[in-house]
């Protein structure tokens, strides 16, 4: 009997574990952006590059209106993923449906993220290289006029 159960037991841990995987991955997918670093950047990438591995068509959702299309993507990321594997049991074509919309918005959510982090990163850069061009000009300035000041 104790035979008969260790399998069982061992299924469940294994559903766990995918449980906790997946829902990591849809956490992940559904955080928005954090301030400007590397950091952030590095987490849309993965967050980008886990959408992607997920293979959907870039023109599944073509002929849907963009209205219907947000709709279902607001529909996904408020459901935990517990009712989502709740509602995968019932109507998978419905769950299929909402997380494909969801990824489809969040890959273009997530592009245009990496977009502006990119542009914030290179203007932080330009501020910065600006910053120090003026100290250093400021400084030279300052040795020239005092040793103005000495000759006089």
């Amino acid at each position: 009997m104790a035979a008969d159960q260790a399998p069982e037991a061992e299924e469940e841990d294994t559903d766990n574990d995918l449980d906790e995987d997946q829902g990591s991955v849809l956490s992940l997918i559904k955080a928005m952006p954090g301030n400007v670093s590397l950091d952030s950047m590095l987490t849309e990438i993965r967050k980008l590059t886990a959408i992607r591995a997920i293979g959907l068509p870039a023109d599944l959702f073509a002929d849907v209106a963009p209205k219907v299309l947000a709709g279902w993507r607001f529909r996904a990321p408020v459901e935990s993923p517990s009712h989502l594997r709740t509602r995968a049991h019932n109507a998978p074509e419905a769950t299929i449906t909402l997380l494909a919309a969801l990824l489809v918005e969040r890959e273009r959510e997530v592009t245009d993220a990496l977009v502006d982090l990119l542009i914030a990163t290179v203007h932080r850069v330009g501020a910065r290289a600006e910053r120090k061009v003026t100290e250093e000009l400021i400084n030279a300035f300052k040795r020239v006029s005092g040793k103005e000041n000495r000759r006089s």
